[in-house]
This record gives structure tokens, C-alpha cells and sequence, in this order.
């Protein structure tokens, strides 16, 4: 046998060994985390995982066609009923490595980008002022706040999000045969369960992690190396100039906050204030000038009317306000 084969016997048997822990009661976070570190230490690692997992999903099909042979065979006196057939899924990998490599080197087993059979794709919309949450149909749940637009793509070996200008809180489903993938503006978010915050408004990203583990990667270059977030931090950058990301702390009650009526700022500018005003009431916000959209402001604003919002802040910036049927003006004073 030659080292070659050798190592794809190794990476086969390894990525079986991932999957079958991955897909067992008793995985805990400190597991997913490790299969996090495996499956980014090599691309030979992700693509034995990916083909294990078409192998897997080929067996799945192969089970279900079987049990629909069964079920439409006729009835006959001496059987009395159709048994079904047991789903054998899970067989094969108790015999792991050298059978699967073997395959794999024959081609039994597809390599990555071999077709995406049953990918279907769905685009949801929220209007000014309006939030919405959706299920979706491998146990997740989105929040999505305001104006908020995302396109929901479920794939053979992956489920993917794309957020255009919106923000939405994701409690994302375990499943280890399909990553959740969220692309914002220049940066891709992978987790494989957890809950976490995105948000792409104004040429601004920023992801924060409430529970589990999240990995933050640029679209571009591929190489680049990911931030790994846990639960309690942050990142956020201006598109296209990752340089600029850092990493920081990130409390619970801040990334909940929109989903419970409260705008948290922190040190942000009012042109981003009225920016998400305008996402929550149909009378639009205008700044007047430059000073008044380059004024900061860290605190807390509650949502409930939008005069009393507006009241709020000229009372913690110094600013005055004009308001009429069809818009507030705010001036800095």
C-alpha cells in the first residue's frame, strides 16, 4: 500500500470516527469544538468529511427506496402484512476505515462539488417596522428584525444563509452532516449548532455569539485564517477593510436587545441611530448636517413611539428637532 493510500485511509477512518461522534447523545460542546480544530487543520480533513458524508447521505436514499419497494409490493395471504424494512444507515460505519478508503479510492465515494441534488432555495422579507421569525425545517429558528431581506438555500451537505442589508438572530439546529453557513457582506459565518447575531446594515458587519462556538472568515482570500468566536464576544468591521476587526466582549442583554425593544449603542454615530429608526417607523429621520451625523452616542433607547424616541434623544446628544407629517429633521445645536 502506498503512504498515499496510507493517508486516505487515515483521513476516511478519522472523518467516520467525527461523524459517528457528532451524531451521538452524549456530544458535548468540548466535542464540537475539537471537530472544529480537525476539520480546519488540513483541506484533506474537510473533503474525507465531505465524502463520507455523500457516502452516508448515497445509504440514507438507498434505505428509503428500499422500505418504498417494501411498502408497494401487494399484500398476500401467507405474509398476512408488510414488515417494513428497517433503515440499516447506520451499519456501515462500524466496519470504518479500510472498506470506506477503499471506496473512496475507486470512486464509490464523490468527492466535494459532485452536484447539489434536492437544494432548494426561499427568500424572506420583512417590511419597516416589522419583525418576523422563521422556522425552518431541520429545527432551526431566525429572528429577523426590521427591513431585513435573506435568502435560505438548503443544500445535500450544507444550509446556507445569505444576508443582504439586514439583521437576524440565528438559533441554529444541530447537525453534523451540514454546516450552517451565513454570508454578510465579505465574511462567511460557519457553525454547526449555536446561537449567534448578524448584522449587515450600511456597509457595516458585525457577529456576536450568545452560546456555542461561531468561526468568522473573510469570502475572500480562502486562506485567510478565521476568528473563532465564543459565547459573550463579538466582531465587527467596515466591508472590506478586515484589517480594522477585532475581537471584544459582548454582553448577553446587548446581543437580546433588539429582539426586547432595546437599542443598545455603543459609542455609535447618530447617522446609524437614524439609520435604524427609519427601519421602525415609516416617517423618516433626517440629519440636517454632518455634525449631527458624526455626534456618538453609548446608551440605551427604548422602542416604543417614535416622538418619544426622538425626545429621548435630544435630551442625551446635543441636538434639536424638527418635526412635521412627513419627517424629523435633527439639527445639531
Amino acid at each position: 500500500m502506498t503512504r498515499a493510500q496510507t493517508d486516505i485511509d487515515a483521513e476516511m477512518a478519522e472523518a467516520v470516527d467525527w461523524l459517528v461522534r457528532l451524531q451521538g447523545e452524549a456530544v458535548t460542546e468540548r466535542d464540537w469544538l475539537n471537530f472544529d480544530a480537525w476539520l480546519t487543520a488540513s483541506p484533506a480533513h474537510a473533503q474525507a468529511y465531505d465524502a463520507v458524508l455523500t457516502f452516508d447521505d448515497r445509504l440514507t436514499l438507498d434505505s428509503r427506496l428500499a422500505q418504498a419497494e417494501l411498502a408497494a409490493e401487494p399484500l398476500t395471504a401467507s405474509l398476512g402484512k408488510v414488515v417494513p424494512l428497517r433503515p440499516a444507515r447506520r451499519v456501515w460505519i462500524w466496519s470504518a476505515g479500510a472498506a470506506i478508503a477503499a471506496a473512496f479510492v475507486a470512486g464509490a465515494i464523490l468527492l466535494p462539488g459532485s452536484g447539489l441534488l434536492g437544494a432548494h432555495e426561499t427568500t424572506y422579507v420583512t417590511g419597516v417596522g416589522e419583525r418576523r421569525t422563521v422556522a425552518l425545517e431541520d429545527g432551526s429558528r431566525i429572528e429577523m428584525n426590521a427591513a431585513s431581506r435573506m435568502t435560505v438555500r438548503f443544500e445535500r451537505r450544507a444550509r446556507r444563509v445569505h444576508l443582504d442589508d439586514a439583521q437576524a438572530f440565528f438559533d441554529v439546529a444541530e447537525d453534523a452532516s451540514r454546516p450552517f453557513l451565513v454570508s454578510a457582506g465579505d465574511t462567511q459565518v460557519r457553525v454547526v449548532g449555536t446561537q449567534f447575531d448578524v448584522r449587515q446594515r450600511d456597509g457595516q458587519v458585525a457577529v456576536n455569539v450568545q452560546r456555542g462556538l461561531v468561526e468568522v472568515r473573510p469570502n475572500l482570500p480562502r486562506d485567510a485564517a478565521p476568528f473563532r468566536l465564543r459565547p459573550g464576544q463579538g466582531l465587527s468591521h467596515r466591508k472590506g477593510q478586515r484589517a480594522d476587526a477585532r475581537v471584544q466582549a459582548v454582553a448577553v442583554e446587548e446581543i437580546a436587545g433588539w429582539r426586547k425593544g432595546r437599542l443598545i449603542y455603543r459609542d455609535q454615530p447618530l447617522s446609524q441611530i437614524a439609520g435604524d429608526m427609519n427601519r421602525l417607523f415609516p416617517r423618516p429621520v433626517k440629519l440636517a448636517d454632518a455634525e449631527a451625523a458624526n455626534l456618538r452616542l453609548s446608551g440605551v433607547l427604548i422602542v416604543d413611539d417614535q416622538d418619544a424616541m426622538v425626545d429621548r434623544l435630544s435630551h442625551l446628544l446635543p441636538v434639536r428637532t424638527t418635526t412635521t407629517d412627513d419627517a424629523i429633521v435633527i439639527r445639531a445645536r
